[in-house]
């Protein structure tokens, strides 16, 4: 029987009842200032000694009574009767108050000679310059860095109180392998520990992963019992949805205290929370976005709650690159790559899939929509969050369209010149928008050429827009089947489409359109697929028995291959772009030998016009 959520409260009461019910532990430990980095300071820490202790010299030369010196010129010098040779960082000697530079003595028939006057405390370090016995060196909550230690040390500090904070993560599914080991089609590898540890440990908390747990309610229970007792927050992943094998709500309410199940966030919404031992467990997700958020919105704030350091983030206001829809009643949190275009911050949206983690992995920052809206509007300026310094951007390059190997081969290889290539995969059209909308610095595309010609050529309906193209790579495409078969049979087969606006879906159409097959005669027509990799795999696997995909993807599924045309994967840019000294060197690039050998390595392109201009 499907179990449902116990309610949807709204994010904002969610957070105040986890405040209100998971007040601080308030522990401290005291920790050698080695192993002190990350480790944020329970207490404030001041000073046990004045440094320096005393007056001491900061250059090598003569200590000396300023008095002395005070008629020194250079046609009259004065001969120094009592003076002391002192070397940098040496104690200057009771009743002297000022230090000459030795390249400013001269030294005849033994007597020191000077041509220059000296001021009082010339060249002394006074005693507690750099901090006096009893200053504050560091504050409370304070995070360690790394550049604190060395100060620490000088002060004399050995050990610093820190807060303590310790937090349990334990992982439950039988569909998931732990990392290691080579998971079969039906099964994952288990992440959201790996992400929760190292996102909760940079805020000075200590974590503790526990042994992966199976669908099994008594061995759940039986490790969450333990790790209450261990830790001061406790992590359930995977276990809060409404399946049939989630049991986190029903332990939790049998071991504990459920405190809510449940609230108006995407993605989330099934995250809990309970109290078990006076411990509070916070039960997320299994989807890796889903407990990103969660991680990043719940656990995180209820450390910074405690007094743990927050992240590091910067909030920039940028130009929304496409509508984005929501639902009232809900908070979502959108993964985003953000780049800056012609002097302003623009923002693309990435998939907003629960179970697509590479989403996580392409974005910069994030987007709050909050429940009071139904979405946002294309060219809206809005906040955007970052998990990077702004300036990054600087030396980065906004890419929107048809995301393959040879960019990501670019992409690589661009890594060298200092030059990041953030690629937002869409359509070829999507792609070809954005540029048009100054989104985005290049638009690489998809582009089918049968019989030497364009088909149909999507770029010169841009109206207005002065573009040039540059090809990347190409290869063949075509047909893909388990046996030989010619295109007039495609009546009779099981065909599997891709989406409508891709290259394979344009060349598709060109073909029944010359050959006169109407699409209502294909059977699985209106079947598609983002890729020519999974279409090639469904015929593999029997799902369908033909479809249009790139010759490597056939290939590598083990297929037949009736070649049809060629894929020609270029580069769009407006002609104003390709003057930026970034766009510059990404052609450079190129068009370069090193990066053509790398296709070639790669295996299934051609790069015989790679690097040319098409307009």
């Amino acid at each position: 029987m499907k179990r449902r959520y116990l309610s949807l409260i709204p994010f904002e009461d969610a957070l105040e009842k986890m405040r209100k019910t998971a007040p601080s532990p308030r522990k401290v430990e005291t920790v050698l200032l080695d192993s002190a980095v990350g480790r944020v300071l329970s207490e404030a820490v001041y000073a046990k000694f004045s440094v320096p202790g005393i007056n001491v010299a900061s250059m090598d030369g003569l200590a000396v009574h300023s008095s002395d010196t005070r008629n020194a010129a250079d046609r009259s010098p004065v001969v120094l009767s009592d003076a002391v040779r002192i070397n940098t960082g040496q104690p200057l000697p009771p009743s002297y108050d000022a230090v000459i530079m030795i390249e400013d003595v001269w030294e005849e028939d033994g007597k020191w000679l000077i041509r220059k006057s000296a001021a009082p405390w010339q060249f002394v370090r006074p005693a507690g310059e750099d901090i006096r016995k009893g200053d504050l060196i560091l504050p409370r909550r304070h995070l360690i860095r790394a550049i604190d230690i060395g100060g620490l040390a000088s002060y004399g500090i050995a050990f610093v109180n820190v807060l303590s904070v310790k937090v349990g993560i334990i992982s439950t599914g039988g569909e998931l392998v732990p990392l290691g080991m080579t998971p079969s089609p039906e099964q994952g590898v288990e992440s959201n520990n790996f992400f929760a540890e190292a996102y909760l440990s940079r805020m000075g908390a200590t974590c503790k992963r526990y042994p992966l747990v199976p669908d099994d309610r008594e061995k759940i229970a039986a490790q969450l019992l333990l790790a209450v007792r261990e830790n001061d927050l406790v992590l359930l992943s995977a276990g809060s949805s409404a399946g049939s094998t989630d049991y986190s709500a029903e332990i939790l309410k049998d071991s504990g205290k459920l405190i809510f199940h449940g609230v108006g966030i995407k993605p989330g919404k099934p995250v809990m929370m309970g109290i078990v031992e006076k411990t509070p467990v916070l039960g997320m997700p299994g989807y890796p976005v889903a407990a990103h958020t969660v991680v990043r919105e719940f656990a995180a704030r209820l450390l910074e709650y405690w007094g743990m350091a927050p992240h590091p983030t910067y909030t920039v206001k940028a130009r929304l690159g496409q509508n984005l829809s929501s639902d009232l009643g809900y908070d979502e949190f959108v993964p985003v790559s953000t780049g800056k275009v012609d002097g302003r911050y623009v923002v693309i949206p990435l998939s907003r899939g629960f179970g697509v983690q590479s989403a996580l992995l392409k974005s910069n920052g994030y987007i709050h929509i909050p429940s009071s809206a139904e979405g946002l509007e294309a060219k809206q300026e809005i906040d955007v969050t970052l998990y990077e310094n702004p300036s990054f951007m600087e030396r980065s390059l906004l890419m929107v369209g048809s995301s393959d190997t040879p960019l990501q081969i670019l992409a690589d290889c661009m890594v060298d010149r200092s030059i990041t290539l953030r690629c937002c995969p869409t359509s070829n059209l999507g792609g070809i928008l954005a540029l048009r909308a100054g989104i985005c610095h290049a638009a690489p595309v998809h582009i089918p050429i049968l019989k030497d010609h364009t088909i149909p050529d999507q770029l010169k309906a841009q109206k207005g827009l002065s573009i040039r193209r540059l090809v990347i790579a190409e290869q063949p495409f075509g047909l893909a089947t388990r046996n030989a078969v010619r295109l007039e049979d495609l009546k009779n087969l099981q065909i599997m489409n891709s989406q409508r606006g891709t290259a394979n879906r344009l060349l598709l159409d060109a073909v029944l359109a010359r050959d006169g097959i109407p699409v209502s005669a294909l059977k699985g027509y209106e079947n598609e697929l983002k890729n020519p990799d999974m279409i090639a795999s469904n015929i593999s696997s029997m799902i369908a028995d033909a479809g249009i995909c790139t010759q490597r993807s056939a290939a590598n599924a083990g297929l037949r291959f009736l070649p049809l045309g060629i894929d020609a994967y270029e580069l769009v840019m407006r002609a104003d772009t390709i003057e930026d000294p970034r766009v510059k060197e990404m052609i450079e690039m190129i068009q370069s030998d090193e990066f053509k050998e790398r296709l070639v390595q790669n295996g299934g392109f051609d790069t015989g016009s790679t690097g040319k201009f098409r307009i």
